[in-house]
């Protein structure tokens, strides 16, 4: 059996909630509300004797906060594909989860579990966002994603039934680094003129060299295996302004994993990115052309850093025609992305309607010429 525990009220002893609105934990039994940084950010051990000595050792050694060179220097095999056994501090039930879990609801009182061995000491995440957008409004966030997509079917918004939405914080990696390095472009000039009865086009190419040196804080890789790369990406960007200080109490009523995927073997999709953002920069920086174009990009990464953060999203689904589909929302801004149905009927039409006014066209134009 693991370690858990949950925010209970000191008024009542009634589980706590972190409620958004407000921005603070309440008691829904009692109404009381407390700031999240009064709580206590683990469980209450009570160990004694050589186990006390022992638990205060690892307390100094490891650091209060997530470091992954301090993490992976003391890893030696860790499998995370597994389930871990819980009891229930209110119920006294078995709960079974998955070994990644951070927070999750006990599925007999409802109750709201934080795994202390996936949020403290050497695990306890740099920073989190709290959800900003409430439950009930993600189904307009959903109706002005659905606005302007032509190809729906035509009674999908009234058909489509809205599933409840879960609220869970998904790891993140946030990279710091430094792109510096050499690009070779090319660039354009046209010009127009005109001699007699003959008009000139002259083009002319330069080659254009560029060294630049960049840095890029807070570049976000999704931190679960779980979580498809795509959705994640998609649902950016977060407002990290908002990154506050840690503490379970933000989790209390929201499920939470902890990350499973490597920062190291993440880095080569960082690269990828910053070298694009880097290249765009260089690119924007050169006036006076008619056209530029990329011919050689040298620009390396170094001074990479990683801070491990818990951001706020929304999965749900609708369905529709017999088929679901599934969504995410970003519990900061509200973005909603997720696959939506193609009506048949309409995609048909989008294509043959201007196929006919091109054929009526040209048959217009036929006639009068013979």
């Amino acid at each position: 059996m693991s370690d858990m525990f949950l925010h209970k009220c000191p008024n009542c002893n009634a589980t706590l909630e972190f409620d958004i609105e407000s921005g603070m934990v309440e008691c829904s039994f009692c109404g009381s509300r407390f700031d999240v940084n009064s709580l206590k950010t683990e469980a209450t051990v009570k160990p004694d004797g050589e186990n006390k000595k022992k638990k205060k050792d690892k307390d100094k050694a490891e650091p209060k906060e997530f470091d992954w060179g301090s993490y992976k220097s003391g890893l030696k095999h860790e499998d995370l594909s597994g389930t871990v056994s819980y009891i229930c501090e209110t119920c006294g039930a078995e709960v079974i989860l998955d070994a990644t879990a951070a927070s999750s609801k006990c599925s007999y009182c409802d109750n709201f579990l934080i795994l202390s061995e996936n949020v403290s000491a050497g695990l306890r995440p740099n920073g989190i966002i709290p959800f900003k957008i409430l439950p009930k409004d993600l189904p307009r966030r959903v109706r002005e994603f659905y606005k302007d997509k032509k190809l729906l079917p035509y009674n999908f918004f009234a058909d489509n039934k809205l599933g409840s939405a879960r609220g869970i914080y998904v790891p993140f990696w946030l990279y710091n680094c430094r792109m510096s390095g050499n690009v070779k472009l090319s660039g354009s000039t046209v010009t127009t003129r005109t001699d007699g009865s003959y008009r000139i086009t002259e083009t002319s190419v330069y080659d254009i060299d560029r060294d630049g040196e960049m840095e890029f804080e807070r570049i976000p890789v999704d931190a679960s295996i779980r979580m498809p790369d795509a959705l994640m990406d998609s649902i950016e960007p977060f407002d990290y302004s908002q990154l506050v200080e840690f503490n379970s109490g933000y989790l209390t009523g929201f499920s939470a994993d902890r990350f499973d995927s490597d920062p190291d073997e993440n880095l080569p999709r960082v690269n990828e990115r910053v070298r694009v953002s880097a290249e765009n920069m260089i690119l924007n920086s050169v006036s006076s052309y008619s056209s530029v174009s990329v011919q050689n990009n040298d620009l390396k990464m170094s001074d990479q850093s990683v801070k491990y953060v818990m951001l706020p999203v929304y999965l749900f689904e609708c369905k529709y025609a017999g088929k679901t589909y599934s969504y995410a929302a970003n519990g900061q801004t509200g973005k909603v992305v997720g696959d939506l149905p193609v009506s048949r009927g309409k995609s048909f039409l989008n294509f043959f309607i201007p196929f006919l006014v091109a054929a009526g066209i040209i048959a217009a134009v036929l006639f009068l010429l013979f």
